[in-house]
């Protein structure tokens, strides 16, 4: 009877720790209380029920690692690999403190009971785990981010929960090389949360430095793009006296209504300039299209612009940078490989949302993953990642995206809910 409570008071523990131990990686997908304490307590009462019928770790290994996959996949926010991922870091810190703490109090033998001391020291090893990783380890907490070469860091839990498995199954008598091994098993993979964390960083001064370089890019495009205008409207001040003279002439003569507006018309075109296609007077909106439009400019044949947004919005630049670069890049490079060389932005403002709608043609390839659109460019490692920052931006300011593709032409439809800047002040 003691080991059944002893079991159904540490299992719940354990289950309880390893909700605080998901929450550091993921976001929660709904905040719908009922169906997560359902889940939960499924959790819970499988683990356990499994547990007191076979005491067979093998049952118990397959049954854990499932609904601790299942938990997440029904609750969480997240990319795939990186749920695999993470279930199975978790869980292969569960085993070795499993291991650890048998050992440390008995000489286990499949099948038997083991000392009840060793479940509680379980799950004081889990909890203190999951202290060091949440306090001192992971610093950017449910960041959605699937790490560079994850399939190999997806190896050592693999490998780990495989070697404690055979641990377990072959019945060792060498009790200390059996405490060292399942110790160190779980050093390494704590210190895999460490590299995980590591990767993150890095990847995130990566984008941050690509973002600003970007930025500066534009920045200096929409520079010259001023200097440019503002040549033209010195020059055309400068004649202006005489551009003046020349259609009151042509008013109060013999020419045709149709002459003046020719004038008139030369004039526009003169003060026309090629690499300015948004002068809305928002300088980070204005600066991002008229860089990314200008490349299309360049590479392809049709393109197609209506921009119609007043001088303040409420969005920050960082966001705008990301949402309009990765979009107008991935269009251009896509639309720039198909026959038609086609690309249409639309982008206008009105009563507090922003709307965004981004059209190209492609070849008519796609490298698609469970309605998860992936990169078609050589370097997997670098690239692939920016429709995800994009997801991550609109969902900050509690927006909206739509994404299609039929008949060759790739669509994408976003609206963000903001606020004017003006309109915050009074409220």
């Amino acid at each position: 009877m003691l080991d059944v409570i002893t079991a159904l008071i540490t299992n719940l523990f354990r289950i309880l720790i390893i909700k605080k131990f998901i929450s550091i990686f993921f976001t929660k997908e709904t905040e719908n209380k009922g169906k997560e304490k359902f889940i939960y307590f499924l959790f819970y009462f499988i683990s356990t029920a499994v547990y007191l019928a076979f005491h067979f770790p093998p049952a118990n290994i397959v049954i854990n690692l499932l609904m601790i996959y299942l938990t997440v996949q029904m609750i969480y926010e997240g990319d795939q690999f990186k749920k695999i991922l993470i279930s199975l870091l978790i869980y292969g810190i569960n085993m070795a403190c499993d291991v650890f703490s048998i050992y440390s109090f008995s000489n286990y033998i499949v099948g038997n009971d083991y000392n009840e001391i060793a479940a509680y020291i379980t799950v004081l090893m889990i909890n203190i785990c999951e202290f060091i990783i949440e306090k001192f380890v992971i610093k950017k907490r449910g960041q959605d981010f699937t790490p560079p070469h994850w399939n190999i860091l997806i190896l050592i839990p693999v490998v780990s929960i495989a070697m404690l498995f055979c641990l377990l199954m072959n019945n060792l008598n060498n009790q200390k090389i059996l405490i060292l091994v399942s110790a160190g098993i779980l050093f390494i993979n704590m210190l895999i949360f460490y590299l995980y964390n590591a990767l993150l960083d890095t990847y995130v001064k990566l984008e941050e430095n690509s973002l600003y370089e970007r930025k500066i890019a534009c920045y200096a495009n929409q520079v010259d793009v001023l200097m440019q205008s503002e040549k033209k409207i010195n020059s055309l001040r400068h004649d202006m006296k005489h551009h003046l003279n020349e259609l009151l002439m042509m008013a109060t003569g013999r020419q045709s209504k149709q002459d003046i507006a020719e004038y008139i018309q030369n004039m526009q075109m003169f003060m026309e300039n090629k690499k300015e296609f948004s002068c809305s007077g928002n300088m980070e909106i204005d600066s991002i299209l008229n860089y990314m439009l200008y490349k299309a400019q360049e590479s392809l044949k049709e393109i197609e612009y209506k921009i119609s947004i007043p001088k303040e919005i409420g969005i920050l630049s960082f966001d705008l940078n990301i949402i309009f670069g990765n979009l107008l890049e991935n269009a251009i490079l896509a639309a720039d490989s198909s026959n038609r060389k086609w690309l249409s932005v639309f982008v206008h403002f009105d009563k507090g949302m922003l709307f965004i709608n981004i059209q190209n043609s492609y070849n008519g390839t796609l490298n698609k993953r469970n309605e998860i659109y992936l990169t078609t460019k050589t370097d997997k490692t670098n690239h692939g990642i920016g429709l995800q920052n994009v997801k991550r931006v609109v969902k900050k300011y509690d927006g909206s995206i739509e994404i299609s593709d039929k008949d060759n032409i790739f669509d994408i439809k976003i609206v963000l809910y903001t606020v004017r800047q003006e309109t915050a002040l009074f409220t």
